[in-house]
């Protein structure tokens, strides 16, 4: 046992032979084996050469240009067998190495490498331990999918709660949700790693027939634990803010896809090109060259744009024509219209006709009439339409009669601002009554055969300051704009003259296209 205690302890040896030049005797040396330390290595690059044994001073030259040639067939052997040959190249590359610095006498010596050691204590359980303290949430969110059920949205959400999905199920509000086809926003829902949810958040879409640019309003139904851990619902509005934004755009081709690039929301592009309607049709008139800049708004939330707002101005240049047009609500008039920057309407206040592209079967003037026989001043024009064809008012005004009159059957009599007066006659059903005003669009009643008549038709009349004139020739008598109400004037230029000088700051863009913030 001693023995063997005695063989471990005395340091094993490895002897080197380095081959010297043809007719020089080798010489082996004995080294201990492993890694050699810094001691061993400073000692071997001190150690002296016999130079007898080597030839004295004229062989250094020859002895270092054959340690050179046999360091490249080691290098050339490691490449072609590295495991095989590392171990026992190593050593002698090393001798190799220390025999060289020996034969280049004042070489400085390096001082000895240094190694800094850092010990690490990491408390790998208390780590663990508070991980599993901390309340893990894991968010998630998707879009309402067509004919998503409860169970498949809430499971692409993460929630697996039986509880939870049965309570969704039965509320109204989320079902309504998904019967809609979702909001304007994915649903937002933050779970537990068990799947329990801890809360959920949608976007609920506006009732039918609201308009957003009118009611702003954020619907969100929201779902959260309560205090006694069973799931409140609740369903809350905020008011949405307005941010200004600037627009300057260059068309080179389509006007829809001049504004996309731009980043023009396509709602905005439809309210311009409605503004401009009465007196350009600006998807089919616009070049290449023309330019577009506009001043409209983004709804926001929190500072988050959600959704586009209203187009507060425009202006467009078109082969040498400069169109502007500005938005403004009248005292009471939650609509508004779009006018000049000197306040003339650019909305019709008039239609050409109640129904557009209906055939005259008689005009106005002197006819034989029909029935009677005999020749009679035909008072209006007639359209040719079926029997229920809906019937529109060609201007705002207050319904002077509604009812049956001989000789017309079912008619509707309108006053009009500025001593005008329009008349619909052989009515099959009237959706009027004396008294009330209606807007320029609105539907009256519809197409009949009523009173004395041969044929499914519409009787037109248009009266001006108590005369009858032709409906044909109506366009020269009634005012092409929509005026702006009385005493309105000063309020207008008072609202709009933020407008003007955005729109002239966004107009003076010298980029082709260019967007920029008016917070």
């Amino acid at each position: 046992m001693a023995k063997a205690l005695r063989a471990q302890e005395r340091p094993q040896t490895c002897r080197v032979r380095v081959r010297p030049p043809e007719g020089d005797e080798a010489r082996g040396s004995k080294l201990p084996c492993g890694s050699l330390d810094g001691a061993e290595s400073e000692r071997l690059a001190s150690c002296e050469v016999d130079k007898k044994t080597w030839g004295g001073p004229a062989f250094s030259h020859e002895a270092a240009l054959w340690v050179s040639q046999r360091s490249a067939e080691v290098v050339q052997a490691l490449r072609a067998h590295p495991r095989r040959l590392a171990a026992s190249v190593g050593g002698a590359l090393l001798l190799s190495s220390a025999g060289a610095y020996a034969l280049v006498e004042a070489q400085p010596q390096l001082p000895p490498r240094a190694t800094l050691a850092t010990v690490l204590d990491n408390d790998v359980q208390g780590q663990t331990e508070a991980l599993a303290a901390v309340d893990l949430r894991y968010a998630s969110s998707t879009s309402v999918r067509h004919r998503d059920t409860v169970q498949q949205l809430l499971k692409r959400l993460g929630v697996t709660d039986p509880a939870a999905i049965a309570q969704l199920g039965k509320n109204a509000s989320f079902r309504a949700l998904l019967a809609a086809g979702g909001g304007p926003e994915p649903v937002r829902a933050q779970v537990n790693a068990q799947g329990e949810l801890l809360q959920l958040a949608a976007v609920l879409p506006m009732p039918a027939g609201t308009d957003p640019l009118a009611a702003p309003v954020w619907r969100e139904l929201t779902v959260q634990p309560g205090a006694d851990g069973a799931l409140q619902v609740s369903t809350t509005e905020r008011k949405l803010e307005p941010r200004t934004r600037l627009a300057n755009v260059s068309v080179r081709g389509a006007l829809t896809t001049a504004l996309g690039q731009s980043g023009v929301p396509s709602p905005v592009g439809a309210q311009l090109v409605k503004a401009f309607a009465p007196q350009i049709d600006l998807r089919r008139s616009l070049r290449k060259g023309d330019q577009v800049a506009l001043v409209y708004e983004m709804q926001t939330l929190d500072g988050r744009e959600l959704r586009p707002g209203r187009l507060l101005a425009a202006e467009v240049r078109s082969r040498g024509v400069v169109r502007q047009a500005v938005w403004f609500a009248a005292h009471g008039d939650a609509a508004g219209g779009y006018y000049t920057p000197d306040g003339q309407g650019l909305e019709k206040a008039w239609a050409a006709t109640p129904l557009p592209g209906a055939k005259v079967t008689s005009p106005f003037g002197m006819r034989l009439h029909p029935v009677k026989g005999r020749r009679e001043m035909h008072e209006g024009v007639d359209l040719k339409a079926p029997i229920g064809t809906p019937v529109p008012s060609v201007a705002e005004g207050r319904v002077k009669f509604a009812g049956m009159q001989s000789g017309y059957g079912n008619v509707i009599k309108i006053a009009h601002p500025g001593g005008f007066e329009t008349v619909y006659a052989h009515l099959s059903s009237i959706a009027v009554k004396q008294g009330q005003t209606v807007s320029e669009g609105q539907n009256i009643g519809k197409t009949g055969n009523t009173g004395t008549s041969t044929g499914p038709h519409l009787h037109f009349e248009f009266h001006a300051a108590g005369r009858l004139i032709d409906p044909l020739r109506m366009a020269s008598y009634v005012p092409q704009g929509k005026p702006l109400p009385p005493g309105e004037k000063a309020s207008f230029f008072a609202a709009t003259a933020v407008m003007r000088t955005q729109l002239a700051q966004a107009a003076g863009s010298d980029d082709a296209v260019r967007l920029a913030r008016v917070d």
